[in-house]
């Protein structure tokens, strides 16, 4: 006998069926917990060890887990996909874990580490360890996982000594034959005020870089760039220009297209930056997923990972201490492997944490020298 049953009725059946099936399900069983969600900086994520990792993480566990990753193209994408739960592992620079803009541990927006998932972490860099600026009541919520600059890279068939200065940038002789980081405020703000001989204690200082002098120097700075590059440098951004603003990432892809670049040491010093795991709160309810992201991240800190790709393919630097016989006396000199416990003195400046003011402040007037340069045309 068929039963013919109102609409309503049979919708409501249906919604039950649904229901009582993914209650039901292995998938629900498990909180849904197969998929890990990275927001990275491109360069962390290559293809061949993604898939070595979820290798691994079936053997281990019996559960098939998927690595989704996103690329980030700005510092500033970071802070709308945590807060809306669309990512479990972010790439964040050191100096934004407590960036008043967010205050990502105060808000609860990242989780700590059980550290006694990541082994490797005992190989971290002490002075990286347990630096204050992911370290809350003594519980770490960034782990390191590369270092390096915003660095003054040159074609080496333009330049055969390397360039001496920041300064080169406001050469009217280079003019459209360099480029920079389209993002990168702060660090275009810093190099243009190394450049003007302002001390390291001020290069970050809103109060005092608003002035008329300065203004125009960054408008500048824009004006003579041949074009902007977006996240991170890629090889055709720089490929047939004398010199470069650059994280480094794409040094190795261009000498693979027969240009050798190189990174130079300002006079003036380099600003330095140093990109650190977070896991974020949508963690919070998935031990499974928390317990595969911090493998990830202990994947991440192996010689093999540090060595074969981050200083070998990307073109920057480890974390890690334990890969002096990976190295070669080259590479060891690049790197200044003897002095990695303080390498972040003196010529190598690290970035720092801003005060709300400042950094909308410099935001401002690096928003006001684009608006300039490619609205109104000034130059």
């Amino acid at each position: 006998m068929v039963i013919f049953l109102p609409n309503q009725i049979k919708r409501a059946l249906q919604y039950i069926i649904v229901m009582l099936f993914l209650l039901l399900s292995p998938i629900s069983a498990i909180g849904n917990e197969n998929n890990l969600r990275l927001l990275v900086w491109e360069g962390y994520t290559p293809k061949e060890y993604v898939q070595e990792f979820e290798k691994e993480i079936e053997a281990a566990y019996g559960r098939r887990v998927k690595v989704d990753i996103s690329y980030a193209e700005s510092s500033d994408d970071f802070f709308d996909a945590i807060r809306s739960n669309k990512v479990d592992i972010v790439t964040i620079s050191h100096h934004t874990i407590k960036d008043a803009r967010f205050n990502f541990i105060v808000k609860k927006l990242i989780l700590p580490f059980t550290l006694k998932n990541i082994p490797n972490h005992t190989n971290v860099i002490p002075d990286l360890k347990m630096a204050d600026y992911h370290v809350s009541n003594g519980e770490v919520y960034g782990i390191p996982v590369a270092n390096g600059p915003y660095g003054l890279a040159y074609n080496t068939a333009v330049f055969k000594q390397a360039p001496k200065s920041w300064k080169i940038f406001w050469n009217p002789s280079y003019k459209n034959k360099y480029v920079i980081g389209a993002h990168e405020y702060l660090y275009n703000i810093n190099i243009t005020a190394l450049a003007q001989g302002y001390p390291k204690s001020s290069i970050s200082s809103f109060d005092i870089l608003n002035n008329k002098e300065f203004k125009e120097k960054l408008k500048q700075l824009i004006v003579n760039a041949h074009s902007l590059w977006v996240g991170v440098d890629k090889p055709e951004d720089l490929l047939g220009m004398s010199f470069a603003t650059s994280w480094g990432d794409s040094l190795s892809s261009l000498k693979r297209r027969g240009e050798i670049w190189k990174m130079a040491e300002p006079e003036e010093g380099t600003m330095w930056w140093i990109d650190e795991y977070a896991l974020t709160h949508a963690l919070a309810k998935k031990p499974f997923i928390k317990k595969v992201a911090e493998a990830w991240i202990n994947k991440s800190l192996s010689p093999e990972f540090q060595v074969d790709h981050l200083v070998r393919e990307v073109g920057i630097y480890p974390v890690v201490t334990n890969i002096t016989d990976k190295l070669t006396t080259n590479e060891k000199n690049r790197i200044k492997i003897n002095n990695m416990p303080g390498a972040f003195t003196d010529k190598r400046i690290l970035q720092t944490t801003y005060s709300q003011r400042d950094r909308n402040g410099l935001k401002l007037l690096w928003d006001k020298a684009m608006k300039e340069v490619f609205i109104t045309g000034k130059d």
